[in-house]
């Protein structure tokens, strides 16, 4: 089973040993996917792994710890998270609005703004 991760915050991952040809930078932005596919495996004095990608991009081995502590961060969101955080900022806009209460309309919106950006569901498709 497949499950998607939202990129909310950049970052950037570290592919492979310095010394090793196999040695990648991999940089994230906000609007990306990362991709997490099968079950996580453990590597010998190393910890945790499992098969990500980003984007379309080719597979890779990211460590499952590394995942973890970005969730915990607010870097990376699931669907649900996201789906939560409309909501959540839907409901502050509105109150905002019932208060006239300009500073918390202008943050609720910019936040509500970022978060339907990314939401699959709420993506706005260009017609051609």
């Amino acid at each position: 089973m497949e499950s998607i991760l939202f990129v909310l915050t950049p970052f950037q991952y570290e592919k492979g040993n310095r010394e090793c040809s196999c040695y990648q930078t991999i940089r994230f932005l906000y609007g990306d996917l990362l991709h997490v596919m099968g079950d996580p495996f453990y590597v010998e004095n190393l910890g945790w792994y499992i098969g990500v990608y980003r984007n379309d991009d080719s597979p890779f081995y990211m460590s499952a710890h590394f995942i973890d502590d970005l969730y915990e961060k607010g870097v990376l969101y699931t669907k649900m998270d996201l789906t939560l955080a409309i909501n959540f900022h839907q409901y502050k806009l509105d109150q905002s609005l019932d208060d006239k209460n300009k500073h918390h309309f202008i943050s609720h919106k910019r936040k509500l703004d970022q978060f339907t950006a990314l939401h699959p569901e709420y993506t706005i498709v260009e017609k051609r």
